[in-house]
């Protein structure tokens, strides 16, 4: 007999096997490690892990990742969900209905009022269909090559955040606490210092007075580029566009590689980095969301960007 319910404990080797198996892909490999942070340290907020098991096995889950966002003004509790698999053998219209019913049931009593999901292709209409998301943003992948020398001078730091102290990390991090007048995912330095420690990725951190730039290095279809993960502003600063090109030129030669990539919103910036690619290339990247108090999906993002999902 099927049932859903949820975990108490989350066994992470067990579920980084059963969503390897579930995805069956040679280039998709879940990592017990990363899950556990994903889980437990990446959003500050913990994280429910809905499963549906027959008897005592594990056949598939949801998880709904604690998030903090900030809406005109008001802190709200939120949750992202990730990690929807179910293994081959036990896929139904009828299990994803009993997960999803059970994620609505928990929001509701639990008090959370935003829901938010970045789906695969696969689930943006399970999303939609079961658990009402609706289209909140669509994120072009914007690409760019920066050649330019860059100026150093200004920097307050750059490098690895790995080559900092934990207080020296928070401290800068601090500097840069987004503000409750922003629309967005609420971060503050212990938040941000979290999320950068993923065990399976490198960070690093580029700041001037005004502005952080978070990056890393990645690789996609055998190439490798620089990704701008976030850019963060200091409360009423005022930035402009050659501040953005200098962060985004650091940045660049930090990972020795002029590629970059940037998907985001940002209010703060005068202009994103790089020009959108064309989706026939590369689908934008689609943010779901639902309103648990209204019908409508009228929010207006000031910023979400990769480092608020676990893309980045």
């Amino acid at each position: 007999m099927v049932t859903v319910s949820e975990e108490t404990t989350v066994d992470y080797e067990l579920t980084a096997r059963i969503a390897t198996e579930a995805f069956a892909q040679s280039s998709v490999h879940f990592s017990p490690e990363r899950i556990k942070w994903l889980y437990e340290r990446s959003f500050g907020r913990g994280t429910s892990v809905l499963a549906a098991t027959d008897g005592t096995r594990k056949i598939g889950q949801v998880a709904m990742i604690g998030q903090t966002m900030c809406v005109n003004g008001e802190v709200c509790a939120s949750i992202q969900l990730v990690d929807l698999f179910i293994l081959q053998a036990y896929r139904s219209g009828q299990l994803v209905r009993r997960l999803y019913k059970e994620v609505e049931r928990l929001c509701t009593e639990r008090n959370i009022r935003f829901i938010l999901a970045l789906p695969n292709d696969k689930s943006v209409m399970l999303n939609a269909r079961f658990l009402k998301l609706g289209p909140a943003l669509s994120l072009p992948i914007r690409a760019g090559v920066s050649l330019r020398r860059p100026h150093v001078s200004r920097l307050r730091h750059s490098g690895l955040l790995t080559s900092l102290s934990k207080q020296q990390a928070i401290e800068l991090l601090s500097e840069f606490t987004c503000s409750a007048s922003q629309n967005g995912l609420s971060w503050d330095g212990n938040g941000l210092f979290d999320r950068l420690s993923d065990p399976t990725r490198d960070y690093a951190a580029h700041a001037t007075d005004d502005v952080l730039l978070i990056s890393s290095w990645r690789k996609s279809a055998g190439i490798g580029y620089t990704a701008l993960c976030a850019f963060f502003t200091r409360p009423h600063a005022t930035v402009s566009p050659s501040k953005v090109s200098n962060l985004v030129a650091v940045a660049c030669r930090f990972w020795k590689n002029p590629l970059f990539v940037y998907a985001g919103a940002n209010s703060a910036l005068p202009k994103l980095p790089g020009i959108p690619l064309p989706a026939k290339l590369r689908r934008p990247i689609l943010v779901q969301l639902r309103d648990i108090r209204s019908d409508t999906q009228d929010l207006q993002f000031d910023r979400f960007q990769l480092i608020d999902s676990d893309f980045a």
